[in-house]
């Protein structure tokens, strides 16, 4: 066996190879591009090299930089993986020539099979169906008279494409030369060949492709179909293996699977290969490519037969027997491929790239797991946007599907965009479940792309804690982000209301009302403690969040109404900025509320002196007209200022004691600070009187007794 093996791609497949290297005891050797100098394959291995900048043409399509590090390393073959230089002919013979062993397809082989006009050719000669087109490349004149013969709609393909690139569609003829020009350069830029061919359009089929792997001598393995028929841009997004649909007959999986064998006995071919199908409604077969290489899905018919494909390239490339016969490998399970990709389904599948802030993979009985992600992975723009291949399979199909359903739940990639709630929801499709999907499933199913859970909730519950945090306030209320119809819910709450006697609804507040003489006579005179309960304004901002709303008040309300206290503080502080930017309800309106409800006790409301409602000093008229505001609803206003300066507080309790009817209750702010003593705080009250004394033109004597002095300790900390 082969000592030590160079692995010539990068991501998820490198990743796979790198693995099956360790558990043949060969010695993997991996390559890798500026760009991926923190990627998984180069973490894991102990020998990795660097062969070039991010540019795939400068580094993953270099063959002379491969080469000069496998023969530098002492590597005995090279895995192309798929991809990239996986099916070139040229990198295959200088392989040979520098004395590699290719782990792949011969160069003749590629040149046979790989490019897709040889390839019908071949299969014509065998009697295998194709799809109505050219027997050769054409130009733009030939591909006019194939319209003519075969009719519109029709496709142009690059003749050496693959993966569902270099395919551009026509519907009318007008369109030809254009569409001629677009496909020609881009098979250019993309495979090297700019030559075109025509195929006839079937709308409405089956995408179906048969695993097989032959070695040397002769032997031959036909794998059962993949059913690749969910796509986008003719690009793949889900694989399952057996075909769940009902068109899929016993005859027709050996007639395809006949169709595989006999092409690769043809050329000689040896390593393993996937022949492509369209398959119509009715059940008519036709060849339409063969990929001489490693299938990005290869691993659904792994898990269904339970075998290792990249093990058997390696043995077959050394030069060993076929271990596969009909006798010793047998179907066992169903099995379902997702591909994780880093794009924005509802932006056209928009590529996505830039670092995995959270990574949570999942597991469990069923689930297989092909990846190139972690948490901290700069996940790079300069490639294709495969993140992970999640695979899934069980004894049937329904178990597969609902391993598949858990499986996705539990994936959290935090940071780039994903297609993991796409795949949810074509999961979740009926049509999909039951196995009745054409190539046009996706275009004809836009609400497929109508979701909203983006991210799975952890990730989601932890980037609005972030951003609350940042911002001070919730910018997804309503919006929709965070809370889906599937977001589960809390359950009917039924709250417990004791009785509250008919006596005690009807007693009337101790507390006189209307007239501040009067009230502050009666505090002055009763010989009593008067207390006020603040949890009505707390309780929104600090206990519970946001989580208590006007519903509650009116359950909790009448009792505190009937408890003869001096006043309720229901208002002010922290509570006006969490109920109109996260609750997004008007306080004022509450207040109201308030009075309709709570009719018998004073209501009050806490004062941030300059700051008023808010955290930003406001400007001395603007604080009046708030002020104005609160003397509508509320009977006593306490009014603090952090730094203890009477003259912040004085357009508030202009206001104030204006009104006869509202009582001022100025408030000196506690600290721990070392100056903090009897002496400050008799100067921070003698400093309240002053401006009260000012601000109502009478004498200090007389202003003590209109008003209420109190102390306001700084988040529950008094000082020591």
């Amino acid at each position: 066996m082969f000592k030590r093996i160079l692995i010539a791609n990068r991501g998820e497949i490198a990743v796979r190879v790198f693995r099956a290297c360790r558990e043949l005891e060969i010695e993997p050797v991996v390559v890798y591009s500026q760009a991926d100098r923190e990627a998984l394959h180069v973490q894991l291995a102990e020998r990795a090299y660097c062969i070039g900048p991010a540019r795939s043409a400068d580094s993953y399509l270099n063959v002379n930089a491969i080469l000069t590090v496998a023969q530098a390393a002492g590597c005995d073959a090279i895995h192309p993986g798929y991809g990239f230089l996986s099916e070139n002919a040229d990198f295959a013979d200088a392989c040979e020539a520098a004395g590699i062993t290719f782990i792949g397809a011969t160069a003749e082989a590629m040149h046979l099979l790989g490019n897709k006009v040889e390839a019908r050719r071949v299969a014509r000669s065998l009697g295998i169906p194709v799809v109505p087109g050219s027997d050769e490349s054409v130009d733009v004149p030939g591909a006019r008279k194939i319209v003519h013969e075969i009719g519109l709609p029709i496709m142009l393909k690059a003749e050496g494409g693959g993966g569902g690139r270099g395919i551009f569609l026509v519907t009318n003829e007008d369109e030809l030369e254009d569409a001629f020009e677009k496909a020609s350069a881009m098979a250019e830029a993309s495979f090297g060949n700019p030559r075109l061919f025509v195929e006839k359009y079937l709308p409405k089929v089956h995408h179906i492709e048969i695993q097989v792997i032959a070695d040397r001598w002769g032997n031959v393995f036909a794998f059962d179909e993949r059913d690749c028929t969910v796509q986008r841009n003719n690009q793949k997004l889900l694989e399952v293996t057996p075909s769940p649909w009902r068109g899929m007959t016993p005859k027709l999986r050996a007639e395809l699977k006949d169709y595989a064998r006999r092409l690769v006995l043809a050329v000689g071919y040896h390593s393993v290969a996937t022949v492509e199908f369209l398959v119509t409604e009715a059940g008519e077969p036709y060849m339409i490519e063969v990929n001489t290489r490693l299938q990005v899905e290869h691993g659904i018919t792994e898990s269904r037969y339970g075998v290792d494909l990249v093990e058997e390239m390696i043995a077959i490339a050394f030069g060993s027997t076929l271990r596969f016969t009909e006798e010793n490998t047998r179907a066992s399970f169903h099995a379902l491929q997702v591909r994780v990709n880093l794009e924005d389904p509802q932006e056209g599948f928009t590529p996505n790239s830039g670092l995995i802030t959270r990574y949570v993979s999942p597991g469990g009985p069923g689930v297989r797991l092909d990846s190139n992600l972690s948490a901290g992975y700069e996940f790079p723009s300069n490639y294709d946007s495969a993140g992970a291949l999640l695979i899934t399979y069980a004894r049937d199909w329904q178990k597969t599907l609902g391993i598949m359903d858990r499986a996705l739940q539990e994936y959290v990639i935090g940071g780039p965009k994903t297609t993991i709630p796409f795949l949810r929801r074509v999961v979740a499709h009926p049509s999909f479940r039951a196995g009745e999907v054409t190539t046009t499933f996706i275009k004809e199913h836009p609400e497929i792309l109508r979701y909203t859970d983006l991210e799975p909730e952890s990730e989601r519950l932890a980037k609005l804690v972030a951003e609350i945090s940042a911002r001070g306030f919730n910018p997804y209320v309503s919006l929709g982000e965070y809370r889906s119809k599937t977001t589960p819910k809390l359950a009917h709450f039924q709250p417990f209301s004791p009785e509250l006697s008919e006596a005690a609804r009807s007693r009337p507040s101790p507390y006189p009302q209307g007239d501040r003489e009067d009230l502050l006579a009666f505090i002055r005179d009763t010989g009593r403690i008067h207390f006020t309960d603040t949890t009505t304004r707390d309780m929104t901002q600090s206990n519970h969040g946001n989580r208590m709303r006007l519903a509650e008040d009116r359950l909790v309300g009448p009792y505190l109404d009937s408890a003869g206290l001096f006043s309720i503080e229901n208002g002010g502080g922290a509570h006006f900025h969490v109920a109109m930017l996260a609750n997004m309800t008007y306080p004022f309106e509450e207040a109201r509320e308030w009075n309709a409800f709570a009719p018998k006790t004073l209501k009050q409301l806490l004062v941030r002196s300059t700051n008023v409602l808010g955290y930003t000093p406001q400007p001395r008229n603007l604080m009046q007209l708030t002020g104005e505001m609160i003397c509508e609803h509320y009977d006593v206003v306490r009014c603090f200022d952090f730094l203890n300066e009477a003259d912040n507080m004085a357009p508030i309790a202009e206001v104030v004691l204006s009104r006869p009817d509202k009582l001022f209750e100025p408030a000196i702010a506690l600290s721990r600070a070392p100056w903090f003593d009897v002496n400050y705080c008799l100067q921070s009250a003698e400093a309240v009187v002053d401006m009260t004394a000012k601000i109502m033109g009478v004498p200090e004597q007389t202003a003590v007794r209109r008003i209420t002095l109190g102390l306001k300790d700084m988040a529950g900390v008094p000082p020591l």
